[in-house]
């Protein structure tokens, strides 16, 4: 059995029988699984239910499916309203069911199949064959009334099923806040340590880009020179290439003396200092070359100094 069969679970089918001058109505209940019982019409009733119509009697009449009669009338639905079954097409003129369509229409009734002669359990059959959700879309009266019929239907277990949820959303929400709560601070811990530890990789990488790049000047070479220009009596105390320019912290960026070497020693006169200054001066390699202190040890006879080669 179809889902919107089954929500929908029955249809009043209502019988009505021409006369030459009137015609009269007989309802059926039929339920989806082919049960049909006789009820008394009550047209509040049948317009807040599913309804089909049958219609027999005087001015109804069949023709084969396949002849010129039943051809002619399938090209005038304006002026004749019929229906196909078992080969037979019955048909009616519109005009005859002018009074019961304008009173199904005043009760607001709205059928889903009007048929020519069918029996009341093949109506309601071929109408629960033929239902599809789409049908309830259809911007006409009777796709209204179908959508209706299926709102009444369910209105009572989706609003039971509603209650159901907010009553277990109730009874949850703590548990459920207080595992959101301790997820959210999971979650924000590692995306600080993640932070951190990006903050951490991009400044080794910085550091380590600092010291691979190739100097302008190789080290070896640089030292080498510096060696070669130290006179006879100098001693050299420090040999420094970008050497810090602050004490290295943890966590801190590292900081240098770019392109910058530092020279310091001891001298026994002045004149040994300005020979290296001035050899110094004469490399090629050593872009400028700065005395920057020299002064005589306390209790001694020999001078300090401290250069500062640019690169």
């Amino acid at each position: 059995m179809k889902l919107l069969a089954h929500i929908l679970s029955s249809v009043q089918v209502l019988e009505v029988t021409l006369t030459a001058d009137s015609h009269s109505v007989a309802a059926w209940h039929c339920t989806a699984g082919g049960e049909i019982t006789p009820a008394p019409y009550d047209p509040a009733s049948a317009a807040r239910n599913l309804v089909a119509v049958t219609v027999s009697g005087h001015g109804t009449i069949f023709k084969p499916a396949d002849s010129d009669v039943a051809a002619r009338v399938r090209r005038d639905s304006d002026t004749f309203l019929w229906s196909e079954h078992d080969g037979d097409v019955g048909f009616v003129r519109r005009e005859r069911l002018q009074d019961v369509l304008s009173a199904l229409a005043a009760a607001e009734i709205h059928p889903q199949r009007i048929a020519i002669g069918l029996a009341p359990t093949t109506l309601a059959r071929t109408l629960f064959d033929s239902l599809r959700w789409r049908d309830m879309l259809r911007p006409t009266a009777e796709g209204s009334a179908l959508a209706q019929r299926a709102v009444r239907r369910t209105g009572l277990p989706v609003l039971g099923l509603f209650l159901c949820l907010l009553t277990a959303n109730v009874l949850l929400a703590p548990k459920v806040g207080t595992r959101r709560q301790m997820l959210h601070a999971r979650l924000a811990a590692r995306e600080r340590t993640a932070s951190a530890a990006a903050d951490v990789t991009a400044r080794q990488r910085t550091l380590l880009a600092q010291f691979d790049a190739r100097p302008e000047v190789a080290r070896a070479l640089l030292c080498d020179r510096i060696a070669a220009a130290v006179p006879e009596g100098v001693v050299l105390t420090q040999l420094a290439v970008e050497p810090l320019a602050r004490r290295f912290e943890a966590d801190k960026p590292l900081q240098r003396h770019e392109r910058t070497a530092v020279v310091a020693g001891t001298a026994p006169i002045a004149g040994d200092v300005s020979a290296f200054v001035e050899r110094l001066t004469a490399e090629m390699c050593c872009r400028t070359v700065r005395l920057t202190n020299v002064e005589r040890e306390r209790d001694a006879a020999r001078l300090v100094f401290r250069i500062e080669i640019g690169l």
